[in-house]
């Protein structure tokens, strides 16, 4: 079995998105159990601006997950070497989710 290696000019790359994958997970636990407690009774609604954020943070994240399989598939079809995949996003810092429903910057 062959284990793809990220190369030394991608890694930072690599752990930013995973970082943000994993920030975005939690994201959404939180986003869903607020729903859940809303839907009870037991909180206000999640507000229009936290479900905003969480969505243009998920359309982020979905870019970033497309452009690293593109070039991961295309290093695989060159050998082993990495090359440049146009079109690439840059992941934008994220705004947070608070308990009380407002972001922060």
């Amino acid at each position: 079995m062959k284990v793809n290696v990220v190369t030394a000019p991608n890694w930072h790359d690599e752990l930013v998105l995973m970082a943000e994958l994993s920030t975005v997970n939690n994201q959404i636990a939180r986003f869903v159990l607020r729903l859940l407690d809303a839907d009870a009774g037991r909180a206000e609604q999640v507000s229009v601006s936290d479900e905003g954020i969480l969505g243009v943070r998920l359309v982020d994240l979905g870019y970033a997950l497309q452009h690293r399989a593109v070039y991961r598939a295309a290093v695989r079809e060159n050998g082993g070497k990495p090359i440049e995949v146009p079109g690439a996003r840059q992941i934008a810092p994220s705004r947070t989710m608070s308990a009380t429903g407002g972001s922060h910057e």
